[in-house]
């Protein structure tokens, strides 16, 4: 197709349009089809004119002399072209000039190609959603987009020429900036989070990119980064781990919470669980919603109280204290017994008296094993009893509860497998000597292990 030819008429214009490169497409045809420049002194008569001759009979092209536009791989993409209205050869500076026509629509084509590309790369950067800054080679602000503006609050007049560290929140270190910056000496791009603030002095979570600009002889000439406001995504997160550690009713910690909590160090700490009593009871005399706001107001209840933040709903109507530094249990669970011995919780216009049993442990590791246990003895005192574990006597009784489980499955596992074995020992009659009777002993196969009465009182000796 004609790109530019201001002195051919439009009626030519609508002739060359649409030729196709090849050995009978004319001068131009033919300069792109062989990559080479061609002359063609008599149109009329040369074959390289065959396909298009009535186009040198209607618009009276004698001769014309083509120059292959080539691009970056100098491959033929056009073609520049002088005719004349007579049948003679070029002359030399007819060469030079196609030559030099060709030369400059090639650079005038890069130069079009260069400025839509700038052109994309200046919409797209403006109007991205993600933010962009500019520096120089001194770290010195020289551009910024729309997006920044947008997110930080902070227009281009106000930024440009600064260094960008106005923008940090003091959240992190000189250490972390540090690092980064050797991360960009090293391997021209970093990429992580940062936290900066706005115009208005709000915190800004971003994901940042960061990239090295160098000219052809490898030297800073700028920093490119990109960042996108991650705020949103922060409190979604903070908002899922909300859900994951508190307890939905209550809004206090729940029991992965104090798990995590009892397992992040082996210091010595005091932990008492409680358990209302009788809660099942208020549960179907008033109903679920009553019992629910009786939860809550338990638990409201427990902040005032107590002097500790980390209080935990663990159960149905179980809840624990966990103080980072050892307690006097006992001053603890009686002030709490005090209250509510002393008040009753209003309810819809209901007035409730609770108790609870408390089990309370003081040390460095065990705290939610032990805590559990002292509760299980409180709770076969009776109601409104508390008990604090003591590792002499707690302890043997755990031991003898899980001897008990042992001895159980192993019991119940054999009677369902056919593992209880007859053994016969004979009776013998000392007179005639010989066995007149037998008496038929009970013994259990466990892992092709015969156990016998005396092994059966050492639980350490069955392996699972």
């Amino acid at each position: 197709n004609v790109l530019s030819a201001p002195s051919v008429p439009p009626a030519g214009h609508h002739a060359l349009s649409n030729l196709e490169p090849g050995p009978g497409g004319g001068s131009c045809g033919n300069a792109v089809f062989h990559n080479e420049p061609q002359f063609v002194r008599d149109t009329f008569n040369d074959s390289r004119w065959c396909n298009i001759r009535h186009i040198a009979y209607d618009f009276n092209l004698c001769s014309c002399w083509s120059m292959p536009i080539r691009d970056n791989n100098q491959q033929a993409i056009g073609s520049f072209a002088l005719s004349s209205f007579e049948h003679r050869s070029p002359a030399l500076f007819h060469k030079k000039l196609l030559e030099t026509c060709a030369y400059l629509v090639t650079i005038v084509l890069k130069n079009q190609q260069l400025s839509a590309r700038s052109q994309l790369y200046a919409s797209a950067l403006t109007h991205a959603k993600e933010g962009m800054i500019i520096t120089d080679e001194n770290n010195e602000i020289v551009e910024v987009n729309q997006a920044f503006e947008q997110i930080t609050g902070y227009q281009e007049k106000e930024v440009l020429h600064k260094n960008p560290r106005f923008l940090a929140s003091g959240k992190h270190s000189e250490d972390f900036y540090q690092q980064m910056w050797q991360r960009l000496k090293t391997n021209d791009k970093w990429s992580g989070e940062v936290v900066n603030k706005r115009a208005d002095g709000e915190l800004l979570p971003q994901w940042v990119n960061i990239s090295v600009i160098r000219n052809e002889q490898g030297e800073i000439t700028n920093h490119l980064a990109l960042f996108t406001d991650i705020s949103d995504i922060k409190a979604y997160q903070q908002q899922i781990n909300h859900m994951a550690y508190h307890d939905n009713l209550t809004q206090l910690l729940n029991k992965s919470a104090l798990e995590n909590a009892i397992n992040a160090n082996n210091n010595l700490r005091t932990l008492v669980l409680l358990n209302i009593n009788n809660f099942s009871y208020i549960n179907t005399a008033y109903g679920f919603l009553v019992g629910d706001k009786l939860l809550i107001t338990f638990a409201n209840t427990l902040k005032t109280l107590v002097n500790t933040s980390l209080i935990y709903r663990i159960n149905a109507d179980e809840f624990a204290l966990l103080f980072e530094q050892p307690q006097k249990e006992q001053d603890i669970i009686q002030l709490i017994q005090q209250y509510f011995a002393e008040n009753t919780l209003e309810i819809d216009n209901i007035s409730i008296n609770i108790s609870c049993n408390y089990g309370a442990v003081s040390a460095h590791n065990n705290l939610f094993k032990n805590g559990a246990l002292a509760l299980k003895r409180a709770k076969e005192f009776g109601k409104n009893r508390y008990h604090i574990f003591n590792q002499a006597t707690d302890q043997l009784d755990a031991n003898t509860r899980e001897a008990f489980v042992v001895y159980n499955n192993v019991l119940h596992q054999a009677l369902e497998n056919n593992n209880v074995i007859p053994f016969f020992q004979g009776i013998r009659d000392n007179h005639s000597n010989t066995i007149t009777k037998y008496e038929v002993l009970a013994r259990i196969k466990h892992q092709d292990k015969i156990i016998t009465p005396f092994q059966w009182s050492d639980p350490l000796i069955f392996e699972y």
